[in-house]
């Protein structure tokens, strides 16, 4: 304590308050921890898949509608080629438009199904992703990718082959651009599997 003039001349005291605790107040909303490199990328990759489902999904919601066409009266390509032989008949252009049909159904259940499951995995781990979590979601992940992959070229092919009962040198086209679509899913495919082991 200390004294001082006021204004009057009294001595006034003063006094100095000091606190014992030294120690700085704790920080308040402090920022939560860094996540690690490996939980970023996992979740990149898992954000990548998603998109990629979703992808799938508008594809083959468009595709499972030749049931229509299937069921549904198609031209006879007999008539179409008159004098020649058609390279396909109409009974076979149906089998192919319907082969095409079941994969884009078989895409939709895989897509589903897969993310669902992406779901209940993502849930198990509360946002911990460890190493055995990592393995066990890119062996699905590449499954379901690949088989997906197959399912789109599949059901494009069958497509492609019943056009070319209808439209000759366009169908024959699209089975080259198929083909080579196929090639790179294969190519795609064993690159994502030797980068999993």
């Amino acid at each position: 304590m200390s004294t001082a003039p006021n204004l009057n001349g009294a001595i006034k005291p003063v006094l100095h308050h000091q606190t014992g605790n030294s120690t700085p107040p704790a920080v308040k909303n402090a920022p939560p921890a860094a996540i690690p490199t490996s939980d970023h990328q996992i979740e990149d990759a898992v954000k990548e898949f998603q998109l990629f489902i979703s992808f799938i999904f508008t594809i083959s919601i468009f595709g499972a509608s030749l049931f229509a066409i299937i069921a549904g009266q198609m031209a006879d390509p007999v008539d179409i080629w008159k004098p020649s032989p058609p390279p396909f008949t109409l009974q076979t252009v149906r089998t192919l438009l319907a082969a095409s049909w079941l994969c884009f159904v078989l895409a939709i259940a895989i897509a589903g199904y897969s993310s669902s499951y992406l779901t209940i995995m993502r849930q198990a781990a509360r946002s911990k992703y460890d190493e055995v979590w990592r393995r066990k979601w890119d062996r699905v992940g590449i499954a379901c990718s690949i088989t997906l992959h197959f399912l789109m070229i599949a059901a494009f092919m069958c497509i492609s082959v019943s056009l070319v009962s209808y439209a000759g040198v366009v169908g024959w086209v699209a089975v080259g651009f198929t083909s080579l679509a196929g090639i790179f899913v294969v190519a795609l495919s064993v690159y994502q599997a030797r980068k999993s082991l």
